[in-house]
This record gives structure tokens, C-alpha cells and sequence, in this order.
């Protein structure tokens, strides 16, 4: 905020704006938490600065060329102002505009206020959000990859009171439904990337494009095979106890490695040596079991596992420098 605020002074003071108050102002009100709130905030600001300058310039015409008194010239454009302002609050800016440029005129021609105003605004509106892109403009990134990191450990911790096999069904939908939630703020997050720049979020960061319907994929997975692991516990059990060890920790490890993954990406743009990701798949269980459906249901989640490890590892191998 301090840093739009030195921004917007120093451009009025370069424009030698009457009133560089304004432009700080507005740039305080504009800064947000991310760069498409600040832009809407701004547009708000511009928008309703816009028509309360268009509308003061009809009492000034009738005050300057018909000789009306202040009050009637402004309270015929007061009225339909505030009106439109009843029905549309973001143009709330107006009246203040209409205000300043008929209550309170200025030594120098009358016009040239709501013009002055209407810049003293452009320049607050374009400081914050020149700085809200520069600050934030990875955010949404790091946002988008810690949520999925903390998704999948609640996959993971899913799994892990299934395999129990002491836990209700409604206990294991209830940690479903916080992966979930947690995945909602992944989908928003990317949301919020793809407004941050012109250029299509597929070609500029692939793996964030994909990522939410990666990790969506072994969500639904997991509920399947902790579905089967409750609803058939001694199909489960019939598992050799040092193939269900193994097949454990090798499903583990390539959630384990996706977690943190996911941690570095949330803090820079790291990329990762694909022969990394090359060992973890190799060191995957084939999933071999005997029982049909425990096969099919660790298979399942053994392929979309391996398929976001993989692309994980290798969208940012081939990133440029």
C-alpha cells in the first residue's frame, strides 16, 4: 500500500495536480488482496469519477452561460445522479465528484475541475494496481499450489483411517468433503491466474492449468478404494501383509513426493529434475493382488498417480531459464 501510495505522489507531483490528495487517496482505497479485486475496486472508482465529471459539466455550463444560482444548477444534476447511484452503488463516486467540482470550484476555469479530478483519480486507480500486479501477480500461483498441497494430505489422511478400518463411512465422507473444500480454493485460485495476464493460463503455466483436475482425479480415487477397503475389509485383509506393506509405502512415497512438489511450487517457480519423478514412478507397486476388485481399485488410483507425478515432473523441466 506504501508502495502505491509513494507511486500515485510522486505522479501528481509530476502533473502538478491543485489537489494531488485525491490520487493518494484513491490509491489506498484500490489496493487489495489480489489483482482482479484491485482492478474491479479500480474500475469502480474510474467508472462513477467518469460520470460525475460528465455530469458536472451541465450546472457549470448553466452557472457560467445562464447566470442559475449554485443550488438549482447542482440539485438538477444532484437528483438523477443520485438516483442512478440508488440502483447502481458502485458509481457512488459520482456525487462526491459533482460535490467537489460545483460546491467547492477553483480559482482556474471552472471545467478544468472535474478534468483535474478525473485524473488525480486515473493516476490513484493506476499506481495501485501497477503495484498490486508487481507485488501479487505470482500469488494466485503460490496460493493455488500450497492449497493443493494441503489436498492432498487430506487424500492421504483419507486413505490412512480406511486402511484403520475402525472408522464409519461417514467419517471418511466428512474428510471427503474437507478434500473438497480445500480443492475449491485450488479451482479459485487458478481462476484468479488466468485474469492476472492476456495470454491463455494453458500456454504459460500448463501444470497450474491441470492441476486441479489432476488432483480432483486421485480424490475420487481414494474415495473409491476407501469405499472398497470399508465395504469388503475381508477382501482387504486377504492381501499378503508384505504386499500390503509394500504396496502402502509405494503409494506413500509418490504422495509424499506430489506434497512436496506442491511446497516448493507454492514458494517459486523450482522446476524439478524429471529423473526424480522418473524414480518415484518407478518405484510405484504394480498393484498385483489377488482379489479382482482391490486390483481394480489400486490400479486405478496407481495410473492417475502416476500420470500427475509424471506431468509434474516434467511441465517445468522444459520451462525456460
Amino acid at each position: 500500500m506504501l508502495s502505491a501510495v509513494a507511486l500515485a505522489a510522486g505522479v501528481a507531483r509530476l502533473t502538478r495536480l491543485q489537489e494531488p490528495g485525491w490520487a493518494l487517496i484513491t490509491s489506498v482505497i484500490v489496493v487489495q488482496n489480489s489483482i482482479t479485486d484491485t482492478i474491479s475496486k479500480g474500475r469502480d472508482q474510474l467508472v462513477g469519477t467518469l460520470i460525475g465529471a460528465t455530469v458536472s459539466i451541465v450546472p457549470i455550463t448553466l452557472m457560467m452561460f445562464m447566470h442559475w444560482p449554485v443550488w438549482a444548477a447542482f440539485t438538477l444534476a444532484f437528483v438523477p445522479l443520485a438516483v442512478l447511484v440508488s440502483r447502481k452503488p458502485e458509481a457512488r463516486l459520482g456525487v462526491v465528484t459533482l460535490m467537489v467540482a460545483i460546491l467547492f470550484p477553483s480559482d482556474n476555469d471552472p471545467y478544468l475541475r472535474p478534468v483535474e479530478r478525473v485524473i488525480a483519480i486515473l493516476i490513484g486507480v493506476a499506481s495501485s494496481t501497477i503495484v498490486t500486479y508487481v507485488v501479487l501477480h505470482e500469488q494466485a500461483r503460490r496460493d493455488a499450489f500450497r492449497n493443493a498441497a494441503q489436498t492432498i494430505r487430506q487424500i492421504v489422511d483419507m486413505l490412512q483411517a480406511a486402511r484403520a478400518g475402525d472408522v464409519a463411512w461417514s467419517v471418511i465422507q466428512d474428510k471427503n468433503d474437507e478434500c473438497a473444500a480445500t480443492l475449491r480454493k485450488v479451482q479459485a485460485a487458478l481462476e484468479e491466474a488466468r485474469r492476472e495476464h492476456w495470454r491463455p493460463l494453458e500456454e504459460r503455466d500448463p501444470m497450474l492449468a491441470r492441476l486441479p483436475q489432476g488432483i480432483r482425479q486421485l480424490q475420487m480415487d481414494a474415495l473409491v478404494m476407501a469405499r472398497a477397503m470399508l465395504t469388503l475389509p475381508e477382501r482387504a485383509a486377504a492381501l499378503n501383509p508384505h504386499d500390503a506393506t509394500v504396496l502402502q509405502a509405494g503409494i506413500m512415497r509418490g504422495f509424499q513426493w506430489l506434497i512436496a512438489r506442491c511446497e516448493s511450487e507454492a514458494v517459486a517457480r523450482t522446476g524439478d529434475d524429471r529423473r526424480v519423478a522418473a524414480g518415484v514412478i518407478a518405484a510405484l507397486p504394480t498393484g498385483e493382488a489377488e482379489d479382482p476388485i482391490i486390483r481394480f481399485v489400486v490400479s486405478i488410483l496407481l495410473t492417475d498417480l502416476r500420470q500427475l507425478i509424471q506431468f509434474l515432473g516434467d511441465d517445468d523441466t522444459d520451462r525456460p531459464g
